[in-house]
C-alpha cells in the first residue's frame, strides 16, 4: 500500500522541523506520533486531496522505520472503518497534518508524554 517514498507539504515539513528544535526528536518520530494521534482521535475522517505545490520528499524507510507494516495495517483499518478511498499520499499527509494540529502546544519532549497517559475514570 505505501509507496516507496511519501511527499509531505514544505508546511507540514516546517511544523516538524520546528518541534523538532523544541523537542530534540527527528521529524519521523514526531510524525509517527502525529498519525497515531491522529489515528485514535478521529471520529470523522477528512482527508485532504489537494497536492502540495511544494514539496519534501521523505522515504517510507525513514518515515515508518521498521513498523511500516504495522503502520499500513492501522491505516488500511482506519480507511476501511471511514469508508475512505483515496490516494495513500493523501492520507498520510492528512493524517500527519490532524496529528501535528494536536501536537500545536508541544514546547518540550515531556509534553509528548501527555499523548500518551490514559485518561482517569
Amino acid at each position: 500500500m505505501f509507496p516507496s517514498r511519501i511527499q509531505l507539504s514544505k508546511k507540514t515539513w516546517d511544523r516538524l522541523q520546528y518541534i523538532q528544535t523544541k523537542t530534540r526528536l527527528t521529524p519521523n518520530v514526531l510524525a509517527r506520533t502525529a498519525i497515531v494521534l491522529a489515528l485514535r482521535d478521529t471520529h470523522t475522517a477528512t482527508i485532504n486531496e489537494n497536492k502540495p505545490e511544494q514539496t519534501h520528499v521523505i522515504n517510507r524507510d525513514v518515515l515508518f522505520g521498521d513498523q511500516a507494516g504495522v503502520y499500513e495495517a492501522l491505516i488500511r483499518q482506519f480507511c476501511a472503518e471511514q469508508n475512505i478511498d483515496a490516494d495513500v499520499q493523501d492520507i498520510v499527509r492528512s493524517l500527519i497534518d490532524v496529528g501535528l494540529h494536536k501536537m500545536g502546544h508541544v514546547k518540550k519532549v515531556s509534553d509528548i508524554s501527555y499523548f500518551y497517559k490514559k485518561p482517569k475514570g
